[in-house]
């Protein structure tokens, strides 16, 4: 989404803005941890700890004492016409946050599981990452989020993550967009403290070819 579309529906259609979206997220999840620990151990598959955050997420009374007027939407298709008009599916957000009324901007959140390895590094960027840069993700939008459960200490998880993004021929395979001390990952966040570092990018699938700002956050998810 450009910058002047998004200001202006954000006008009309005032919902929150992606800080508040993410402290609420935040907050929620520590909620479901003192409150239900063992259904979102870090045991449970991804899919299961996205559908009980998002099923809270979701929650009017929780919404509204938090001014939270958007929809959380779970396993999501991002749907895409063909110029013969077959219309296919190209991939599934994992959440989807409406930030208004229908047709105003939208939010991607796309979460993977980091325990340390190389290899949930590697699917953290490569199955789930490159979902923003190939454009299956946010068509023509500004920003996106990918957030990681991870059962280790997350400030140092998230330092080895940008690390990893930063290494090898990772930065040219992801498209990043160097920051001009030539940083790829760039901390502090500019959406706050919520988000451990930010990642740009190009997507040269789209026409025109629109950067995108991702956000990486970490929440905890202790194995049980």
């Amino acid at each position: 989404m450009s910058s002047s579309i998004s200001a202006a529906w954000f006008r009309l259609f005032p919902g929150p803005k992606i800080p508040d979206v993410l402290v609420y997220m935040s907050d929620t999840w520590s909620s479901l941890l003192q409150t239900s620990p063992s259904a979102i151990s870090f045991e449970k598959d991804e899919p299961t700890l996205t559908d009980n955050l998002c099923e809270a997420l979701s929650d009017e009374d929780r919404r509204f004492d938090w001014g939270m007027d958007c929809d959380f939407q779970a396993e999501t298709w991002e749907l895409r016409r063909a110029a013969n008009g077959d219309v296919s599916r190209i991939a599934r957000a994992d959440i989807r946050v409406i930030l208004g009324a229908p047709g105003t901007p939208h939010l991607v959140l796309e979460f993977k599981k980091l325990d340390g390895s190389a290899s949930s590094k590697w699917k953290y960027c490569f199955d789930g990452l490159n979902r923003f840069i190939d454009g299956k993700y946010a068509v023509g939008h500004e920003y996106g989020i990918m957030c990681a459960f991870s059962p280790l200490d997350l400030i140092k998880e998230a330092g080895d993550l940008a690390r990893y993004i930063a290494s090898a021929d990772y930065p040219k395979r992801l498209n990043c967009i160097p920051a001009p001390n030539g940083d790829v990952a760039v901390s502090p966040s500019m959406m706050g403290g919520q988000v451990h570092f930010d990642t740009s990018h190009f997507r040269i699938t789209q026409n025109p070819s629109l950067p995108i700002v991702i956000l990486h956050t970490l929440l905890p998810c202790p194995v049980v």
